[in-house]
């Protein structure tokens, strides 16, 4: 009678064993990618593939596609790295495929990471141009403009100083055109956008500057005339095509 009650529960483990065979999941090929969630842009992003239950195969091949990017070094290997230079602001996804698994093991896996912005240290020069045509400084706006808005966290610093021949409150008129210019036009947040009025140097100068928040300003650094110096001589543009490009 025990013999017969052996047989049953033989059969029993057997049974059980094959359902916790079938439920567990393959763990052969590649299993994931080790790397980092995110990195700043500019510095080298490695990933490596981890694979297991593939030592019976003496050449793997490994293809790395990425969405961003550019494969400096390690194609074909289990371990790549990746120039970050030009895709800050973005998330990167880096997939891998390893040819001749066997069937029913893993043969990609996928990986996402952040590519932030590289943080401005205090702030850097970005145009400088004098006394142009309202035609010509709006090309050189839009420049400014494109890069306020790739760079949403950072300040845009528009530095005027007014030249020795100059008019009556040449300074603020030209911030606010250039300004209103910026906000309406191209859309760019008003809060985004800080004008400094530096006074009057021999000729007229205005100084771009991208900075991150929280940034100092930067320094108004042309040579100073005296007030005594100036002349108010200069034609004043006509007041209706100013009022196009400032603010009410």
């Amino acid at each position: 009678m025990p013999r017969l009650i052996q047989i049953p529960l033989v059969f029993l483990l057997l049974t059980l064993a094959a359902v916790v065979k079938a439920q567990t999941p393959l763990t052969c090929g590649i299993v994931g990618i080790d790397g980092p969630t995110e990195v700043e842009a500019g510095m080298p992003l490695r990933f490596k593939a981890r694979i297991t239950g593939m030592g019976h195969i003496t050449k793997l091949e490994f293809k790395w596609t990425v969405s961003a990017g550019i494969i400096a070094t390690g194609q074909g290997t289990d371990e790549i790295t990746i120039d970050t230079d030009a895709v800050g602001g973005t998330v990167l996804t880096a997939t891998v495929g390893l040819s001749g698994v066997p069937l029913g093991c893993t043969g990609e896996a996928s990986i996402r990471t952040e590519v932030k912005l590289r943080p401005i240290a205090c702030h850097r020069p970005f145009d400088q141009y004098g006394d142009i045509k309202f035609e010509d400084e709006k090309a050189r706006l839009d420049n400014f403009a494109i890069a306020l808005s790739n760079e949403s966290s950072t300040t845009g610093y528009i530095l005027m100083s007014a030249g020795q021949l100059t008019y009556q409150n040449e300074a603020e008129e030209h911030l606010a055109r250039a300004k209103s210019y910026l906000v309406d036009v191209r859309e760019i947040d008003r809060n985004q956008i800080i004008t400094i009025n530096c006074g009057f140097s021999r000729e007229l100068n205005l100084k771009l500057y991208i900075a991150s928040l929280g940034a100092n300003p930067p320094p108004c650094s042309n040579p100073e005339v005296p007030f005594s110096e100036l002349k108010f001589t200069k034609p004043r543009p006509v007041r209706r095509q100013l009022q196009q490009y400032i603010q009410k």
